[in-house]
């Protein structure tokens, strides 16, 4: 897959024409993978490139400062699922003010026809764009009969009741839901830390942890002890993450560490994909070490127990895990395509 990252790199002959998918698609999940899929397809279908146009960072970074979500995928991940739905190009742009103060006529005229040459364009239905967000997709529609597109907008995709949203998997992970998030993504709902050194208390109650340093703005799941799974040099290992404070030991800052079973190596420095699988139960604070140690044990039968049940290899391999990146082969691109036979 190719990335453009401004548009004034973007030459005639890189895309003659396009059907284009538009989002933030942060998370990339069920609903996103659904419009996704239906570019890629409708581009092979008529043989045109297929791109996606979306932002670097979270438009609210710039519309509004202080309100801005903590992120389900970076921007390196984000771009691997991409691809993985099969897209050739994305075109990933930085939300600048321009693009704030644009209105969308003017997105659309100068992105989407003067850049991209759109031919098709899909949406999900509560897509907006421009001034304020002033654009929906029937204004969308509107603009493909004077510019000459045309438009499909995708109804959203639910699971038990719930409209697949990234601010619906958020919600579930800030309450300890990991397994709706999982559901809502079509995977397990992973982070990326570097491991860095702690106080070394797992390791002497017999149960050594791997502590991690998550980037700033990502998210994390509630406070909590969760059944996890770790990939390591080629390798699924399982765990037990906690989530917390440790209030046995009146730590003040939130941490994220691992007792990874059936590891023993040191991973100072690297860093390491953490799988979240399901939420065992909530941090508590236990009366000596010993019942700690007691309780430990007891996490690590019933994570154990846990993955036999879920096929966690398999589902982990299947999104194409490579090291610390998600990885997949390569989208061939070559040119050639054919933009006249696309109606008007």
């Amino acid at each position: 897959m190719r990335v453009f990252r401004n548009l004034s790199g973007i030459r005639p002959n890189d895309i003659p024409c396009s059907v284009v998918a538009l989002g933030t698609f942060d998370g990339v999940h069920l609903g996103h993978k659904k419009i996704l899929e239906k570019c890629a397809g409708m581009g092979i279908q008529l043989n045109i490139p297929s791109v996606v146009f979306t932002f670097r960072e979270h438009p609210l970074e710039i519309i509004r400062p202080g309100h801005v979500p903590e992120l389900l995928t970076d921007v390196e991940d984000r771009l691997a699922f991409i691809e993985k739905a099969g897209i050739e190009n994305t075109v990933m742009v930085d939300f600048d003010e321009k693009m704030v103060n644009s209105t969308p006529e003017e997105f659309v005229r100068e992105v989407l026809v003067d850049s991209l040459r759109a031919r098709r364009i899909i949406v999900g239905f509560n897509y907006t764009f421009g001034l304020n967000g002033q654009g929906d997709p029937a204004a969308l529609e509107h603009l493909g009969k004077k510019y000459g597109f045309c438009v499909e907008v995708l109804e959203p995709v639910v699971i038990n009741g719930e409209v697949i949203s990234s601010s619906m998997i958020r919600s579930g992970l800030i309450n300890g839901d990991v397994k709706t998030a999982c559901r809502m993504l079509g995977r397990p709902f992973s982070i990326k830390g570097k491991v860095i050194r702690g106080e070394s208390r797992g390791k002497v109650l017999g149960y050594p942890t791997v502590n991690f340093e998550v980037p700033h703005g990502m998210i994390i799941p509630n406070r909590g002890v969760y059944v996890t799974s770790v990939y390591i040099k080629g390798q699924v290992y399982s765990g037990v993450t906690n989530i917390g404070i440790r209030p046995t030991f009146s730590r003040q800052t939130t941490g994220v560490e691992t007792h990874i079973i059936g590891f023993d190596g040191d991973l100072y420095g690297e860093t390491l994909r953490l799988f979240f699988i399901e939420k065992l139960r909530n941090e508590i604070k236990f009366p000596s070490s010993e019942a700690l140690v007691s309780q430990i044990s007891r996490d690590v039968e019933k994570a154990k127990a846990v993955l036999l049940q879920w096929d966690t290899l398999s589902n982990i391999s299947g999104i194409g895990i490579s090291g610390n990146t998600l990885c997949e082969t390569p989208v061939s691109f070559t040119l050639g395509y054919s933009c006249d036979n696309i109606s008007e």
